[in-house]
């Protein structure tokens, strides 16, 4: 888990990261904690961030223009808005603010919010083991697809890709719900991407998947279930 925290207040970054620390050690969460001063260095960062605590005011760039251009590729970050007005705090709606924060921030009230956020993170992902050894937390909302790798899988997301220990057959216990279809012995499929089914099902990515011949007939009309049931 990496949890980000950006503000142009050196001072109040420190502050925050030094309260991060300090909850990981009380509560024996693992997590890694990266620091940004400003909107800009955020944005240019590479990896996935699971948590953020975001100023508002920031110089260039704000918050909530940050948050923007975070929401144009991740949907899934939780966002703690850090603000020193009351007045600013309408401004989060549009990019989903998980919470807001009133400076000068209380170690306590950060302990709570970070608590909920992660409890909130962690209620709709799994904790999957890569091959490097590291814990990934993956949304299974966000995959697209999962292929057979040598022993382990590749794990295709909307956000990134990356090799899991897991075997298929352990995905598919995981993946034990309507929205996922082993449609070939190398590859289960999320439905929510699905775009044509053909030789090859392609998603709406781009990207096309094996479709076994004798799956076909049963994987369309699982589709078609599918999409009466998520009928809007």
């Amino acid at each position: 888990m990496l949890i980000g925290v950006c503000d142009d207040n050196d001072i109040i970054r420190k502050e925050i990261i030094e309260f991060c620390h300090r909850f990981r050690e009380s509560s024996l969460i693992q997590y890694e904690i990266v620091g940004f001063s400003s909107g800009e260095k955020l944005l240019a960062y590479e990896k996935l961030i699971d948590i953020l605590f975001l100023d508002i005011q920031m110089r260039g760039i704000n918050g909530v223009k940050t948050a923007e251009r975070i929401r144009e590729k991740d949907d899934s970050m939780i966002i703690i808005f850090l603000t020193g007005f009351r007045a600013f705090m309408q401004e989060g709606y549009r990019v989903k603010a998980f919470r807001y924060l009133l400076k000068p921030i209380k170690e306590e009230e950060l302990a709570i919010a970070l608590r909920e956020a992660i409890e909130d993170m962690t209620k709709n992902t799994k904790a999957v083991v890569d091959k490097q050894g590291e814990t990934v937390f993956v949304k299974l909302k966000n995959i697209f697809y999962i292929e057979s790798e040598g022993r382990g899988t590749l794990v295709r997301t909307n956000l990134q890709s990356f090799d899991s220990v897991l075997t298929m057959n352990e995905w598919e216990e995981i993946l034990n719900t309507d929205d996922f279809y082993r449609v070939h012995k190398a590859y289960i499929v999320n439905m929510e991407f699905v775009e044509e089914i053909g030789k090859y099902i392609l998603l709406d990515n781009g990207e096309k998947v094996e479709l076994s011949v004798r799956k076909a007939a049963k994987f369309k009309k699982a589709c078609k279930e599918y999409r009466r049931r998520n009928a809007r």
